[in-house]
């Protein structure tokens, strides 16, 4: 019989706050998402040497169904019972998420790592959004399969005929039918958070901010105005990236992540 991976020893929980998934033991390390895509899948390029580092790895997939503000209540509810202080990292909507509880309980986050987030809503992302909404509920929709190639991957990625096939053939993983209540949860976040750029300067635990080149969908120059709202941030932008690096191109997003923590992160003691 195989060996079990860390990822069949991870401990799962169902709450009425969302679902947990955690790994190891140590500093805690919060993984937030946004409902449509599945943080146990996207931080799996990270886990590995986070656990080899010492640290304890949670995904937390929230339930809350309202505003933005309703979401990070119900994760700083969640933080609220976990030993102190967290770190959390967030991608995309997980990111505008995280810097929001960041702000919301600071004694509780002990660093924050915000990759392709933004603090308000620009009229491209409108227009994406309205597009999104209009698609039919079917996982083999060629429109949906389109424009989630177009707003998630680089333009060499999407030259690349390999590269471009195996996500066709991945499909259902990552660009497949959505379920609509967690496609409402997503889209009422997405409708709440409007500007929060000059809210954002109240942040004050240690931050990096990621910004993806050719990010298509939450642009790098929306990442780099959170950068300049949040006092001492540190920002780097990582060339030639599409928005779903840390899918498609794990290597070159996580070292900086993981580097990061060790700096400013609480290492386990012994």
């Amino acid at each position: 019989m195989p060996h079990a991976t860390r990822d069949e020893r991870a401990r799962r929980e169902v709450r009425s706050l969302g679902v947990v998934h955690t790994w190891g033991d140590g500093p805690e390390i919060v993984f937030l998402s946004n409902p449509l895509a599945s943080p146990v899948q996207w931080s799996s390029g990270a886990r590995e040497q986070l656990l080899q580092d010492g640290y304890r790895v949670t995904t937390f997939e929230h339930q809350s169904s309202g505003n933005w503000e309703s979401v990070v209540a119900c994760i700083s509810e969640f933080l609220a019972d976990r030993r102190k202080p967290v770190a959390l990292v967030g991608w995309s909507q997980g990111a505008a998420i995280a810097q929001e509880v960041a702000l919301a309980v600071g004694d509780t986050v002990g660093a924050v790592v915000l990759i392709a987030t933004y603090g308000r809503q620009n009229a491209i992302d409108r227009v994406l959004q309205q597009a999104w909404a209009t698609l039919p509920d079917k996982d083999d929709d060629p429109l949906r399969l389109a424009l989630g190639f177009l707003s998630s991957f680089s333009p060499d990625r999407l030259a690349d005929d390999q590269f471009v096939e195996r996500m066709v053939d991945l499909q259902r993983e990552w660009a497949g039918q959505p379920d609509p209540d967690a496609r409402q949860r997503a889209a009422s976040f997405i409708s709440s958070y409007q500007d929060r750029l000059a809210a954002l300067e109240g942040i004050r635990v240690p931050t990096l901010v990621v910004g993806l080149e050719r990010d298509t969908d939450t642009f790098a120059s929306r990442a780099r105005e959170v950068a300049l709202a949040i006092p001492g941030s540190e920002y780097i932008e990582l060339p030639g990236l599409g928005h779903a690096a840390p899918i498609s191109d794990p290597s070159k997003v996580w070292p900086v992540v993981t580097n990061f923590l060790k700096t400013t992160f609480p290492q386990p003691s012994g």
